[in-house]
Parts: structure tokens; C-alpha cells; sequence
């Protein structure tokens, strides 16, 4: 489920959330930002706040929270809970999380990315889920994409406090700031974020150094048409998996992904589209010794095998390993787009979505990328929409015919 898909339906499910009746000393919370006070947001729905029982209440959660030594603590829904502290309540109704009804239930009341991350943390931490690959099954997920949410909490409390202030900064968004090492630039980074609402594409140019307005290179020769390599993938039901080949030892010298490299999401399309074209279908089991002798990095090589899998029709098992890719570079636009291909084609139209228009945030005028998307929302019974994508991608590839790209 989208984010978008939650805040629509967290209204609906409020009414079947049961209540129980907790003391406010007994629950430990993060205190509110400085800059925080009950008028901010008065005029905000009251959304009962989430809860879970410690089974140790002095475990490995101590950094998560700042007060409370009580055996609850907050997960979800914290400026409900300060609203209600702030007005001198000694008790609070809330939902605590003992089984598998309340995890649905809270999740799909969350709307906050960073409260959806101390859910997760939270029920793993005290085993109301056995690990993550479970609760991904239950919540509908990639592991890889649990990963990506739970590594919300690697950021210092100072942000994760302002961002609980706020529903409309994605983890997407985020992703770039986790991975900044140094504190200093963490927080400029945030306060650009803040300020200027910035996208996950410009989040990852500022967190490497680059502008959003920086020219990119003009394109050398057409690339690869990429929805035409997938074309041929099989329909569900008639794959077969074959062996897989040992890897061989990488080389020495390898060429650096796009973390490493710096390069931007559209010379980092091209490139992919390139190798492609170089290795073909990806069927061949001996793809992958070739892909090394290119002295292609790691990130690469896992997105290729991403590929192979998803024209092999092992789609769950592509989505999964180009959510790992993602996880390792999120300027990565083709594996957005792979996966996107990945669920339009077992029929999961609305993640299929999703994917392709992060796809498309990174890569804006890619043509077969636009194309996806149009066949996906046509799908999805928007018929104005994908009409007015049809005809933007076959504006873009008359003007590279007209231009001779």
C-alpha cells in the first residue's frame, strides 16, 4: 500500500481500533522538537497513539526514546500524545499492538514514515513478528524494502523528532540523507530538505556534491530501446529455472557504481541500456562472466541479475533483487523501472505505478519509461491519463529521430 493509499484509508479504520486506557507516566515517548507547541496542530484530526508492551524495558530500545520509564512505549501517532500530555492528561487512550489484527491496524493508520519505522522496529524488537521476511509477507512488502524504512532510526533523534512534526517527507526522500556519514552535512542536508521540499532526485544530487540545475552531458549515441529487450519476457506459468553458473572472482579494477561515480540518473540509464545491448537477453547462463570481464561493479551486477530473473519470469524474486539494488543506490532509475515492469506484469498495476513514476522523477524524458507508465495506468481504467503519457513519449522519440539521437 502507497502512502497515499494510507492517508486515504486511515480515517476509515479508526473506528475499529480498540482502545485501551494507558497512564501517561507508563508509556515512554521521544520528547517533542523544541520549536513544537499544542497550537501547531490544533486543527489535525486526533489520531489515538500506538503503543507496545516492552517485554524489557531497559533493552536495546533506549536510544529510540528520550522520557517515560514506564513499559509502553510510543510508536505511532506522536503529536496526538503530546497534545494530550501538554493539557495535563494523566491517561490516554491508545491502541497497544499484542497480535496480528493490531499490526494491521496500526500500519494502516500511520502516515508518518518515521512512526512506520519505530512500528517496525517495535514489533521486532519485543517478537510480535519473528523477523523481517515476516513481516514483509504480512504487510505486503519487500524485505528490502522493510530495510529501507527501519534504516529511518540511523538518523540522530534531532531530525527523526522534526520529522515527526510532518507527514509529507517521504522515506524516499530520506534515503540519500542516511547514508551522509557526517553530522554536519547531515544537518544541512535536512535543513535544504525542510526548506525547499525536495524531491528524492534532488536529495541524492545535494547529498553527492551536484545541483539540480547542473547541465548533463548530451548523449553520444541513441540508447538502447529498453521496454524492446523485455518484450519477449514469458508469461507466468511457463518459466523454468535453470542453474545458476558460479560467479567468478571480480576484478581488480571494476567500474564504480553511481554512488561512487557520481554520475547522474540519465548517464547512468544510458550506460545500463549500453551494457545491455552488449550482453543480450540475459538468458545465456554465461552472461554474467561476460558482465565481469566489463569490470562492471557489484551494484551492477546485481541489477542485471534483477533483469535476467524478470525475463525469465521469476518476478518475485527479480523485485527482490532489484530492491537490494535500490537499497545500495537509489539514483539507480532502472531498476525502478524494471520493478515497475516487474508488477505490471503480475498484475499489481498500483505498486506498478509507484515504481515507474519514481522512475520517471529520476529520468523525466525517458520514452519507454513514460510508455510503462501509460500501459499501467491504462490499466488502471485512467484512460485521460495514460492517453496524455502516449502521446508525451512519442513527442520525445520524434524529436531523437528528428535530432538523429
Amino acid at each position: 500500500m502507497t502512502d497515499r493509499d494510507r492517508k486515504r484509508e486511515s480515517g476509515d479504520i479508526l473506528e475499529h481500533m480498540p482502545l485501551e486506557e494507558i497512564r501517561i507516566e507508563d508509556i515512554r515517548y521521544m520528547e517533542p522538537p523544541e520549536e513544537w507547541t499544542p497550537e501547531l496542530h490544533e486543527r489535525e484530526p486526533y489520531v489515538p497513539p500506538v503503543l507496545i508492551e516492552e517485554i524489557d524495558s531497559h533493552g536495546e530500545e533506549e536510544d529510540l526514546y528520550t522520557s517515560g520509564p514506564g513499559r509502553f512505549s510510543l510508536l505511532a501517532h506522536h503529536r496526538s500524545f503530546w497534545r494530550t500530555r501538554a493539557k495535563g492528561h494523566l491517561s490516554i487512550k491508545a491502541l497497544v499492538v499484542r497480535s496480528s489484527v493490531h499490526i494491521t491496524l496500526a500500519h494502516q493508520s500511520i502516515t508518518n514514515c518515521t512512526e512506520e519505522a519505530l512500528l517496525f522496529e517495535g514489533l521486532l524488537r519485543n517478537e510480535l513478528v519473528e523477523n523481517r521476511s515476516r513481516l514483509s509477507d504480512m504487510l505486503g512488502y519487500s524485505r528490502a524494502r522493510i530495510t529501507q524504512i527501519l534504516n529511518l532510526l540511523k538518523l540522530p533523534v534531532e531530525i527523526r523528532g522534526k520529522l515527526l512534526l510532518t507527514d509529507d517527507i517521504s522515506e524516499f526522500q530520506l534515503r540519500p540523507l542516511v547514508r551522509i556519514t557526517e553530522p554536519d552535512q547531515q544537518m544541512e542536508a535536512f535543513g535544504k530538505l525542510i526548506e525547499g521540499k525536495l524531491t528524492g532526485r534532488q536529495m541524492a544530487l545535494f547529498a553527492s556534491g551536484k545541483q539540480e540545475d547542473e547541465p548533463v552531458e548530451a548523449p553520444v549515441e541513441k540508447a538502447p530501446d529498453l521496454e524492446e529487450m523485455i518484450s519477449d519476457a514469458p508469461d507466468l506459468g511457463k518459466t523454468e529455472e535453470r542453474p545458476v553458473s558460479p560467479a567468478p572472482p571480480i576484478p581488480e579494477k571494476r567500474r564504480p557504481t553511481v554512488a561512487e561515480s557520481g554520475a547522474s540518473p540519465v548517464a547512468n540509464t544510458r550506460r545500463i541500456a549500453q551494457t545491455l545491448a552488449k550482453l543480450g537477453s540475459l538468458r545465456d547462463p554465461g552472461w554474467e562472466m561476460k558482465a565481469r570481464q566489463m569490470a562492471l561493479g557489484e551494484v551492477d551486477i546485481m541489477l542485471l541479475r534483477g533483469i535476467s530473473m524478470l525475463r525469465s519470469g521469476l518476478y518475485e524474486q527479480a523485485i527482490e533483487m532489484l530492491e537490494i539494488v535500490i537499497e545500495n543506490d537509489s539514483g539507480m532509475a532502472p531498476a525502478y523501472f524494471f520493478i515497475g515492469r516487474a508488477f505490471n506484469l503480475t498484475g499489481n498495476h498500483e505498486a506498478a505505478e509507484g515504481y515507474l513514476r519514481t522512475a520517471l522523477e529520476l529520468v523525466p524524458d525517458h520514452p519507454d519509461y513514460i510508455v510503462e507508465l501509460a500501459i499501467v495506468l491504462e490499466k488502471l481504467k485512467r484512460h485521460s491519463e495514460a492517453s496524455s503519457f502516449y502521446k508525451r513519449a512519442g513527442a520525445i522519440r520524434k524529436k531523437q529521430v528528428e535530432s538523429g539521437e
